[in-house]
């Protein structure tokens, strides 16, 4: 299991929410953030960017096809198109039934 977080230009939020929802992805988490990279010299609180970032949980078998659907609608080839983060996921647990693993994914 893997955690991707993924930060984007928030007017791109449709389009990949739609793509990934396509690929079968069991939801995710979507919040808005602010930041810089190396486009900036200085953190100025007016040089920070707004962005989106989402959070997936997935199944190891889904990790490429999720990636791929995210930079085929967010690659713009210009600086500033965000970033994904894959990230090991020990476990996950359900709430609501108290689903292990896999099962509280999907």
């Amino acid at each position: 299991m893997k955690k991707i977080e993924c930060i984007i230009h928030s007017e791109k939020l449709k389009d990949v929410t739609d793509a990934l929802k396509g690929v079968g992805i069991g939801g995710m988490t979507v919040s808005e953030v602010r930041g810089f990279g190396v486009q900036t010299t200085r953190p100025d609180s007016f040089l920070f960017v707004h962005k989106v970032k989402l959070e997936i949980y997935a199944k190891d078998k889904q990790v490429k096809e999720i990636i791929s659907t995210i930079l085929m609608q967010c690659s713009t080839g210009k600086m500033g198109d965000g970033k994904i983060a894959v990230i090991p996921l020990d476990d996950c647990v359900r709430v609501r039934t108290g689903e292990r693993k896999n099962k509280a994914i999907l």
